[in-house]
């Protein structure tokens, strides 16, 4: 899966060219998101105080938020779109990787030609979401880490009475804890979803013989025993 992806020269530029080219535009939406930190502050310091400002500073702001927001949407619908393109292009190397494995087993795997196509194409979905969501995740709480450690000063958090950059942590405890519970709750799930794939291609399977011999396949029992 890797090796197909990442250790084929023919697929090297859009491995590590495009890894690092989605890695570039992940840390200019950081960087955008830490200007609207700074923005939001600002605007709702005026609205708070509006009796004391001038409604050009107001208009000021505004054109701000224009500069930061039109960029941003840009930039997050064209990451999205190479992110997918990305993706592709990795599921179609470990596609043409796995055909020739698959034409010389002659091991019986229930729904295999099925697996080539599906679990590639699943792999690919996980790497446009969760794995982009991830990334971006974490270097949106390496990026914000200084904005929590000059506020940690300004808050106290009972149980880090002397303890600096108390925010900091608690981010870090919480990030880490929800990791560990995710991981503790779903152990179990790739295994469940392997087996569910195996009862779905055999329902397939058994539905198709079954456009061609109605009389001996899908019969009752045998969908009943599937589900």
């Amino acid at each position: 899966m890797w090796r197909s992806f990442f250790k084929d020269k023919k697929w090297f530029y859009w491995s590590y060219g495009g890894g690092f080219f989605i890695l570039l535009l992940l840390v200019s939406q950081t960087y955008l998101d830490v200007l609207f930190n700074s923005w939001y502050k600002d605007f709702y310091d005026i609205l708070q105080t509006a009796e004391k400002r001038n409604i050009s500073e107001f208009w000021e702001s505004i054109k701000v938020f224009l500069y930061i927001a039109l960029p941003y949407v840009t930039l997050f619908a064209f990451t999205n779109w190479f992110t997918r393109l990305w993706a592709f292009r990795w599921r179609e190397a470990i596609t043409f990787s796995y055909m020739p494995y698959w034409r010389a087993t002659e091991a019986k795997v229930e729904g295999s030609s099925q697996r080539i196509q599906e679990d590639c194409m699943a792999f690919a979905k996980i790497v446009e979401s969760i794995g982009l969501q991830v990334v971006k995740a974490i270097m949106t709480l390496i990026a914000f880490i200084p904005i929590l450690w000059a506020l940690s000063s300004n808050v106290t958090v009972s149980f880090l009475n002397n303890v600096s950059g108390s925010l900091v942590w608690v981010a870090l405890v919480l990030s880490i804890g929800g990791i560990l519970i995710s991981w503790f709750v779903g152990i179990k799930l790739p295994g469940l979803e392997y087996n569910n794939q195996k009862v779905e291609a055999a329902f397939r399977k058994e539905l198709v013989y079954g456009e061609d011999d109605r009389k001996n396949y899908v019969q009752a029992p045998t969908i009943l025993q599937l589900f």
